[in-house]
């Protein structure tokens, strides 16, 4: 819908082939119905990174927000940089793009998945169940396959692989991880501040602090989902990840953050909790120490361990990370189509001339807080524009 509207900007004739019943689905479920459209901070972006840089210095932020403006969305900056719609509603953000399309009436061609794009001459032909439509220039904005059927099922990637794109492999990003069974037993429900380190082996990979959820089948929160694709990748590689979760926010001892933060040794904080405890049981019996520290069904976990071994397992619980829920559960597509071969600037191919992508078929992606929407909005503003100016 952005690029349609950007094109339709340079005063071009545009018609928008859509392969859902109705447009617009996916942002209704975005940001628990919120829609976390932006974020004001770093960009923080995997896969593509170099394109992803080009385009978001094309198209920052600040321009993003003013399209959207322009179109009368409200808009409000909340933690770490979060721009979410003034109302709280996703439903605002499809309402000024749909309010705008029909404004400029701008054709919308529901159920009509493209089968396959052909040359034809310097044009471009797009095969529907619902007929042929003909075109100068194409934006394939299809977005990826998370989301289960909200994203596609991967026949939309062959638009471009037919004609010599390669494809990144796709795998789920930002989705839950699935932990050894026996580690997570009896913990399901509980949400807590925590530091958490995925490891192989020894080698800390990546850490991330927030709100873990305990759930029957591993752990999920924010913090967890970030560390993901990561997880996948080790799992591909034939490796056995473990998380290492921190609860020392649970404890005070450190401040309770919510962001991506340096790995390092998951055991980092032990020395803090052991003085911690030693300290508790001055006045407090053994089989009582995590008494109003603890949530019971934590404190269960560790009933009967030393000291030594309860600081531990509060500063280190681990978590043996056996798989992720996959695409269907996923909030975002790692890899799609390789970024190399499409220009910065205008996200033309380089290999099919006419042919552009945006948002999630190209191979980034992006961490939680509105950074995903952020890339999808400016590459289609970049690529709706050049597609219609192409010569």
């Amino acid at each position: 819908m952005t690029a349609a509207l950007s094109a339709s900007r340079q005063e071009k004739s545009v018609i928008l082939l859509e392969a859902a019943p109705r447009i617009g689905r996916k942002i209704l479920a975005t940001g628990n119905g919120r829609c976390n459209l932006a974020n004001s901070g770093p960009g923080r972006y995997y896969g593509g990174k170099a394109l992803a840089r080009e385009v978001l210095s094309r198209c920052p932020v600040e321009k993003v927000l003013s399209f959207f403006e322009e179109l009368g969305l409200i808009t409000v900056e909340e933690e770490e940089g979060r721009i979410y719609p003034g109302c709280g509603q996703a439903a605002a953000v499809l309402d000024v793009l749909r309010g705008d399309m029909e404004k400029r009436r701008i054709p919308v061609v529901c159920d009509s998945p493209v089968i396959r794009l052909e040359k034809a001459g310097k044009d471009w032909k797009a095969v529907t169940s619902q007929g042929d439509f003909l075109a100068h220039g194409v934006v394939i904005a299809c977005g990826g396959m998370a989301g289960g059927k909200l994203g596609h099922d991967g026949s939309a990637y062959r638009l471009l692989s037919d004609h010599g794109h390669q494809l990144i492999d796709p795998r789920p990003a930002l989705t839950q991880m699935m932990g050894e069974k026996g580690a997570v037993k009896g913990l399901s429900g509980l949400r807590l501040p925590a530091r958490l380190t995925l490891c192989d082996g020894n080698k800390p990979v990546s850490a991330a602090q927030g709100e873990a959820l305990f759930t029957d089948y591993g752990v999920s929160g924010v913090c967890a989902m970030q560390l993901s694709a990561d997880a996948g990748a080790l799992l591909e590689a034939g490796k056995k990840p473990v998380l290492y979760l921190d609860f020392s926010p649970m404890m005070g001892l450190i401040p309770r953050i919510y962001d991506r933060i340096r790995a390092e040794n998951p055991e980092k904080n032990l020395p803090l909790v052991q003085a911690f405890l030693k300290k508790r049981a001055h006045t407090l019996p053994k089989d009582a120490l995590l008494r109003g520290l603890a949530p019971r069904l934590l404190a269960e976990k560790m009933k009967g361990l030393s000291l030594t071994d309860m600081a531990r397992m509060l500063c280190a619980f681990p978590v043996p990370i056996l798989g992720l829920r996959g695409m269907e559960y996923a909030q975002v597509t790692r890899g799609g189509m390789d970024t190399r071969e499409f220009f910065p600037d205008t996200l033309q191919s380089r290999r099919a001339p006419g042919l552009y992508a945006a948002g999630e078929m190209l191979d980034v992606d992006g961490d939680c807080g509105g950074f995903n929407l952020q890339f999808a909005f400016a590459s289609g503003l970049i690529a709706g524009a050049a597609a219609a100016n192409r010569p």
